[in-house]
């Protein structure tokens, strides 16, 4: 008994002795450190009820004492205490039919550090979603200085060949060199106009997601002789998408059409929309080869993953070995005002 004593009272760890009786949990004994932490003499506590102390606990704290005598086995439960304002685990175990004894992990640090983590891993995602955001504007005013400037100035000049052109003779000796520079013209501006689509398609902005995403299949998948199909469901009138969940979106089912591309050995790829209140989902569905084990390999996926959860989001895969793949993206149709900003803000502290 004495051996029990010194454990008792030495251990760092706040431990409380209950008795229950007629369906009252009793305090019978508590150490030191229970005193300490919880900021309550031994003299207050012994003999008195447990929501006699403690009215305005936590259900769980006292549910944990009953279940561990109920069951005769130990109990378990976790969360925050208001009244102390820490972050317990409670281990209760049985010591005699109508007694058990609690002891009480602080979990305070840990929970708070938990809690930082979280919190800057969602900074962190939002500046993934924030850059792309950022890098889709960028993109959009140098392919409209591509357009205005460049593109004006290269049909002008085969427009001016063009009308040289037509006053030569046809056994004029520069005729030929002539024509060489219209098809030479004629190609910077196609290369132009596939740059322009490249760095930022305007028929995403000017039309919405939905022809954006039959012009990149026809882009992508086409030239690669794979069959596509755009599946739509719920309208764009009625549903309309943000511009920065447009340009999200877009940008992922990019990747996601490429990875097709590369590595699935796909013949088939459904692109599938589908808009209802307040929710979006772009779906990439291909019959090739799948994805065996994990289905989240690859920092590409990661990366996808990581900008849809900025906007509140989410990404999956369904895959088998053999049986193709599809990779579901979900985000809600509207951001709230300045969402990406703030959380990406203070992100280096």
């Amino acid at each position: 008994m004495k051996l029990y004593r010194i454990l008792f009272e030495r251990v760092f760890d706040p431990i409380a002795l209950y008795r229950v009786q007629d369906d009252m949990i009793i305090f019978v004994d508590v150490n030191p450190a229970y005193e300490r932490v919880m900021k309550l003499s031994r003299e207050d506590l012994i003999g008195k009820t447990f929501s006699e102390v403690w009215p305005n606990a936590e259900s769980r704290w006292s549910s944990v004492i009953t279940e561990c005598l109920k069951h005769n086995k130990t109990a378990h439960c976790i969360g925050e205490s208001i009244d102390v304002n820490s972050y317990f685990e409670a281990i209760a175990f049985p010591i005699q039919p109508d007694m058990a004894a609690v002891i009480f992990l602080d979990r305070t640090k840990l929970k708070r550090s938990d809690n930082a983590l979280k919190r800057r891993q969602k900074q962190l995602q939002a500046l993934a979603a924030k850059l792309t955001i950022t890098e889709e504007e960028t993109r959009r005013n140098i392919a409209s200085d591509l357009h205005d400037r460049l593109g004006y100035e290269l049909i002008s000049q085969l427009r001016t060949l063009r009308e040289i052109d037509s006053k030569l003779d046809s056994g004029n000796i520069i005729k030929d060199s002539i024509n060489e520079l219209i098809k030479t013209t004629q190609n910077i501006i196609a290369e132009n106009r596939s740059l322009i689509f490249e760095l930022s398609p305007p028929v995403l902005k000017e039309a919405g997601l939905n022809p954006a995403l039959e012009e990149l299949a026809k882009n992508i998948l086409a030239p690669n002789k794979i069959q596509w199909h755009i599946i739509t469901k719920g309208s764009a009138d009625e549903f309309k998408a943000d511009d920065s969940v447009c340009i999200i979106l877009y940008r992922m089912a990019r990747e996601l059409l490429i990875n097709a591309v590369k590595h699935s050995g796909a013949s088939n790829v459904n692109i599938i929309i589908n808009r209802k209140p307040e929710i979006i989902t772009v779906a990439i569905e291909d019959n090739g080869a799948g994805m065996f084990g994990s289905s989240n390999k690859g920092f590409g996926l990661f990366s996808i993953r990581e900008r849809l959860l900025a906007l509140g989001g989410n990404f999956k895969i369904i895959s088998e070995q053999g049986k193709g793949l599809m990779a579901v993206m979900t985000c809600p149709l509207k951001l709230k005002n300045g969402e990406i900003l703030n959380g990406s803000e203070n992100i280096i502290s």
